[in-house]
């Protein structure tokens, strides 16, 4: 199982100050990935960040159950038409589809008891070809009304104006920005690098942190910015 790669936040790593990204709006949950076999025709194994889970795991047992129910046959479909001659999974042994397992409430990976929770994909990686680039991402899975992709919040260069928009943005104001940007933005360079890399970078929103700073002992706040 191929688990989903930690990234910093944007004041800790530059690597994408002023290239071009396509930045996604945040999902506040917990990491979730399902493993497709091409040979078998199949998703094959479920699990988290750091661990393989089923439908009887406590914690992620219902995130299984909500993939089965709304993605695996849609997602099947997909990769089955896109695996032809010249498609982009043609050739592609395994395929990795990430998801953020979330409700309404969430915060830093914590639910709120009797929240309806939902799985967001937000990437897709193929066996010895790397990631998705963000174009072909959304060009493929969007338009599904049984799909769910986060929010693309903003396409263009990462500008320091950019950046300081989203630090700045308050949800809970009348007048934001961009009032569905709670926790803040993943930001994506918009074609792959040589390796088959593509760099990513996270942008918090002012907001977030201090309810982070309020709610979690200082030696966790790095780790979770």
């Amino acid at each position: 199982m191929r688990h989903y790669p930690s990234f910093d936040n944007q004041k800790y790593d530059h690597t994408l100050d002023n290239d071009m990204v396509w930045a996604e709006n945040k999902i506040d949950g917990q990491n979730f990935v399902a493993r497709y076999n091409a040979r078998t025709k199949s998703f094959i194994a479920f699990g988290s960040k750091k661990m393989i889970v089923d439908e009887t795991h406590e914690q992620f047992g219902n995130a299984v159950k909500l993939f089965k129910e709304n993605y695996e046959k849609v997602l099947t479909t997909i990769i089955l038409e896109n695996s032809k001659k010249k498609g982009a999974f043609a050739g592609v042994e395994e395929l990795h589809f990430y998801f953020e397992y979330a409700g309404e409430n969430s915060f830093c990976g914590f639910h709120e008891e009797g929240d309806e929770m939902s799985l967001t994909l937000i990437d897709v990686f193929l066996k010895k070809k790397g990631y998705l680039e963000p174009k072909t991402f959304y060009k493929i899975f969007d338009g599904y009304d049984t799909i769910k992709l986060p929010e693309l919040i903003y396409v263009g260069s990462l500008t320091s104006e950019f950046i300081t928009s989203i630090n700045e943005n308050d949800w809970t104001k009348p007048d934001c920005k961009y009032p569905t940007v709670k926790e803040g933005v993943v930001c994506k360079r918009s074609t792959l690098l040589k390796g088959q890399r593509l760099p990513m970078v996270k942008i918090k929103t002012n907001w977030w942190l201090d309810k982070l700073h309020a709610n979690f002992p200082e030696d966790k706040w790095k780790e979770l910015e």
